[in-house]
């Protein structure tokens, strides 16, 4: 509550007039050489326009619609800038991949324009927004599998896991009731309990990718089908209900990742970037 107040006396006090002529009273209110009287009916009146804009409901909307606008291009500037950096750190066959599904998708895009006609008005934005949503979805979920397979290709677990069968089987040796080893066995239960902590946290990773892999598999196939279908139903209100199934199959499968607490790239944003808006 206090902080849309501000931003409205914000937006008020800052608008290009008021400071001309609030700047410009306070300058007389010194020059008239009469400060102590002029002055106090310059803020006045300033103070009663700031109360009349706070009370006017037109202004509030504005203030808010500009503010959402800033936040929409701020939340858009962002997805583009880690769609880029996504692409970047992509190995080869993952881009590739990528790119060849997006590929699917420019063709949706074209076929869905094609069969509007000449006089049509070109590719419905609605079905180009929630194709952008699916890619995007996509995109990040081989990220987080690009991800995970590098994790678990730079850990053994076959060493970590011959290092517990000797930790284990050094503990065993040890005398129960001799206080001489207590240090020892203190040492060697909380290398096993470290050892049985990074082996866990391998299992969860590979737990995830085997997720994440059959979600991406799913995600391919549906895309692909809606291609095929809409190509031989010509419909293109066909497209447009296929399109939104499956972005709402993704917001489930988003929920679910959130859920496993995959890396930060993966996160839900509100505003994807424009992959397939821009091309149309």
């Amino acid at each position: 509550m206090f902080s849309r107040v501000g931003a409205y006396l914000k937006t008020a006090f800052t608008t290009r007039w008021n400071l001309l002529l609030f700047g410009g009273g306070v300058a007389a209110a010194f020059i008239s050489g009469f400060p102590g009287i002029v002055l106090p009916l310059v803020l006045a009146g300033e103070v009663y326009y700031l109360a009349s804009m706070l009370a006017n409901e037109r202004f509030r909307s504005a203030v808010e619609a500009q503010d959402a606008k800033s936040r929409r291009a701020a939340e858009a500037l962002g997805a583009r800038e880690a769609y880029e950096r996504i692409r970047k750190n992509l190995p080869p066959a993952l881009l590739k991949r990528f790119d060849q599904l997006r590929d699917h998708c420019l063709k949706l895009v074209e076929l869905g324009g094609s069969m509007r006609g000449p006089d049509g008005s070109g590719p419905d934005k609605t079905a180009l927004e929630s194709l952008d949503r699916l890619l995007w979805g996509y995109l990040r979920m081989i990220w987080g599998a690009s991800t995970l397979s590098d994790f678990l290709d730079h850990t053994d677990d076959g060493a970590i896991r011959a290092r517990i069968a000797d930790l284990e089987r050094r503990l065993a040796k040890l005398p129960k009731d001799d206080t001489g080893s207590a240090q020892m066995r203190a040492a060697l239960e909380d290398h096993l309990k470290t050892s049985q902590e990074r082996l866990d946290n391998i299992d969860e990773a590979r737990r995830k990718l085997d997720l994440v892999a059959a979600e991406i598999e799913r995600l391919e196939a549906k895309i692909a089908a809606l291609a095929e279908s809409s190509v031989a139903k010509r419909d293109v209100t066909d497209i447009a209900q296929r399109v939104d199934e499956v972005a709402e199959g993704m917001r489930k499968t988003d929920e679910t990742m959130r859920q496993l607490q995959l890396p930060p790239e993966l996160e839900d944003l509100d505003e994807p970037p424009a992959m397939l808006r821009e091309e149309a």
